[in-house]
């Protein structure tokens, strides 16, 4: 288990640098430098692409985070049964936090 979670961190990594690229290169400096108002953000945001690139943003982010904190976890001197607990607190935590922010980006969109 632990050869291909330790690969997808690698590859999620990745992803994280392509998709935070183009998330600065479109929402940050597509705009020529003038400041941007909440309903420019909106108008962008409600574009299926932004969305799905910040969900993109927000899943991989999660699934990096939760990995590494339990890679470093691992380094410590713990039972079995403590790397159970710890991995499904974070696997809960992760899914809750992915489910809020899904959430709270999809309302954002479509209750405007």
């Amino acid at each position: 288990m632990h050869a291909w979670t330790w690969l997808l961190q690698r590859i999620s990594a990745v992803i994280l640098l392509v998709a935070l690229g183009w998330h600065i290169a479109l929402l940050h400096f597509s705009n020529g430098g003038a400041p941007l108002s909440y309903n420019d953000i909106l108008t962008r945001l409600k574009t299926p692409a932004l969305l799905s690139l910040d969900v993109l943003l927000l899943i991989f982010g999660l699934y990096h985070a939760c990995y590494g904190l339990y890679s470093v976890f691992l380094d410590f001197d713990s039972t079995t049964k403590q790397r159970v607990v710890v991995l499904v607190l974070l696997i809960a935590i992760g899914l809750g936090f992915a489910g809020f922010g899904v959430f709270g980006l999809v309302s954002i969109v479509f209750s405007s």
